[in-house]
This record gives structure tokens, C-alpha cells and sequence, in this order.
């Protein structure tokens, strides 16, 4: 005797429709870069728009132009105030490097013999113009998609919801808000800390007369997006030039940076990010090397939140069969009768 299986356009059409995204999700692996910090801007950003609507009660419209527009204006005033003034200084700090390792005799000869400014000098071609151009474009890319996500949010969050079996929408829609919340946090976080990082240095820099102190300080900042080794490896340009002043110098830059790291870690990262990444230093380590060696620093930036986002689904799972072991009914087939 033969058992019939009642046919499903519905679960047919999940399947065609999570075909086709994967196949989208294949060809379009080149700007995958791009769509992801677009998406996670985007969860950054969006508690910001809503709370910002909400107080001003403003078109919500008009509410994502300032959000996304705002943080554009300290990076324009860099592009037109500091960056030019770095640009100027970098082929004096490339030489004072280069100085630095021909007197380290303990380096390769090799490595003492290389040249810096000449090799970057001599590698500057037409593809480097492209790069630059395309870099250029992905920027304004990520912002004009950035803007779109935020606009159609929550129409997106549906339509992703439609492929999801009824009965479970309400669990995921509140687990996606979830991840969005600790992600945001982290990303907004780390951007305020690396702001802190750059300024600090910039002037612990300054007081010790340790010459390039702006470009110095923002490379530091810069790395510090780094979780765990980006404060260390941004430190070590400026140790470098400290040493090349003098012994003096360098060892107060080693404790500029060894004293800010510190703070960094034991005040400043647990009260900005307000306990929103619950992980053991040991798994902090582990999802940025794994993320690092996986995708780069892109993946490294993205680890902590993406490792973060693991307690926060097991302890939404946790709850909910709590929930169904002292009611008898799940909350999703509760939602599902009401429906």
C-alpha cells in the first residue's frame, strides 16, 4: 500500500525562491564585501532612525539622511583638513622607517636594504589608479545601499520572512532584531572607541615631540577597529619613530600605548559596549583568528558580533522550550491559532 504525500505549492515555491538567492548570492560573490558592511551599517543604524523619528517626529525619511549623512561630515572635514597634511608627511616618515631598520643590525640585510617609498614609488601605476577608483566607488556603493536598506527595512525583513514556515516568523523576526541590537552596538562601539584611541595618541604623541604625530595617530586609530591585535600592531610605527629620536622616546611611546591598551580593555570597551558581547576572552581570540584567516580583515572585524550572535540564538532557543514545557503550547503555534 502506497502512502500519499500531499502536494505543497507553498513549500515548492521556498524552495525555487531559496534556489534563486543562492544562485544571486553566488554570481554576486564579488561585491559580497560590500552588500555585508551595507547590511551591517544598516542594523547599526536603524535603532538610531527609529529613536531619532521618534523624538523629533520627523519623516522617517529625512530621519535616515542625518543618520547616514552626519557621520560623512567628520570624514569629509579629514579628507579635506588632515589627509592632505598626511599625504605630505608620509614621504619623511617613510625615510625616518627606513633609517630605523638600516641601523637595527639585528634584521636581515634584506630587510634592512628595503626601501619603502621606492618600492611603493615604483608599483604606483595605472592599476593603482583603478584600485583607488574602485575603492572609491565601493565607498559611495556601500553608502547608497546602506541608505536603501534603511529605507525598505522592514518590508525586507517580511520578505525574508515569507520564506520561513509560518509557524516560526515570530520567533525569527524577534531573534533577527536581536542579533541586529548586538551587532549595532558593537559597531557603533568600536567606531567610538577607535575615535578615542586616535585622539589619545595623537596627543601622547604630541607631549613626547615624537615627529609625524598625526598620521601615527590615525593609523592607530584605524587598526584599533582591529579586535585584539589592532591597538598592538597600530602601535608599532610609532615606537618605531620614537626609537628613531631617541631611546628615551620610544620606551615612553611603548608605555603611551601599553597604558591606553590597558584602559581600553579594563574601562573603556566593557562601558561603551555595555556588556553587549558576553564572550570569554579565549572565544574573542579564537572568531578573529577564524574570521581573520576566513575572510580577511573584513573577517576579522565581523568576527566578535558574528561570535557574539551564537548565545544570543542558543539562549533565545533555550527560552522558548522553557516556555513550552510550562505552558504545553509553543509560542509560535500560539501565534499561529490567533493568525
Amino acid at each position: 500500500m502506497h502512502s500519499e504525500h500531499p502536494f505543497s505549492w507553498p513549500a515548492l515555491m521556498r524552495i525555487v525562491a531559496m534556489g534563486i538567492i543562492v544562485l544571486l548570492a553566488w554570481k554576486a560573490l564579488a561585491i559580497f564585501p560590500v552588500i555585508l558592511i551595507a547590511f551591517v551599517l544598516a542594523a547599526s543604524f536603524y535603532p538610531i532612525v527609529l529613536l531619532l523619528q521618534k523624538k523629533t517626529r520627523m519623516p522617517y525619511v529625512l530621519a535616515i539622511l542625518l543618520v547616514v549623512l552626519i557621520p560623512l561630515i567628520p570624514i569629509l572635514f579629514l579628507c579635506i583638513t588632515i589627509i592632505p597634511q598626511m599625504i605630505s608627511q608620509l614621504p619623511a616618515l617613510f625615510g625616518s622607517l627606513h633609517n630605523v631598520f638600516g641601523q637595527a643590525t639585528f634584521l636581515p640585510e634584506s630587510l634592512r636594504n628595503f626601501n619603502l617609498l621606492a618600492y611603493l614609488q615604483g608599483h604606483f601605476d595605472a592599476s593603482t589608479t583603478v584600485n583607488i577608483a574602485l575603492t572609491i566607488f565601493s565607498v559611495i556603493t556601500t553608502i547608497v545601499l546602506t541608505f536603501f536598506l534603511l529605507y525598505d527595512f522592514e518590508r525586507l525583513l517580511e520578505l525574508f520572512l515569507h520564506i520561513i514556515p509560518s509557524k516560526e516568523k515570530g520567533r525569527v523576526k524577534d531573534l533577527m532584531k536581536e542579533i541586529a541590537v548586538v551587532t549595532g552596538k558593537y559597531i557603533r562601539g568600536n567606531v567610538f572607541i577607535s575615535l578615542i584611541c586616535g585622539v589619545v595618541v595623537f596627543v601622547g604623541l604630541s607631549l613626547l615631540h615624537v615627529p609625524y604625530a598625526l598620521p601615527l595617530a590615525v593609523f592607530a586609530a584605524v587598526l584599533d577597529l582591529l579586535p585584539l591585535v589592532g591597538q598592538t600592531i597600530g602601535a608599532i610605527p610609532a615606537v618605531l619613530i620614537g626609537f628613531s629620536v631617541s631611546p628615551l622616546t620610544g620606551l615612553f611611546v611603548i608605555i603611551l600605548h601599553l597604558l591606553y591598551q590597558q584602559a581600553e580593555n579594563a574601562i573603556i570597551s566593557p562601558v561603551i559596549y555595555n556588556k553587549a558581547l558576553n564572550l570569554f576572552p579565549a572565544v574573542s581570540f579564537l572568531a578573529v583568528i577564524i574570521g581573520g584567516s576566513l575572510f580577511g580583515i573584513l573577517g576579522a572585524f565581523l568576527a566578535l558580533p558574528v561570535a557574539a550572535s551564537v548565545p544570543a540564538i542558543l539562549n533565545y532557543r533555550r527560552k522558548y522550550n522553557e516556555n513550552v514545557r510550562h505552558t504545553g503550547v509553543s509560542l509560535a503555534d500560539k501565534e499561529a491559532s490567533h493568525a
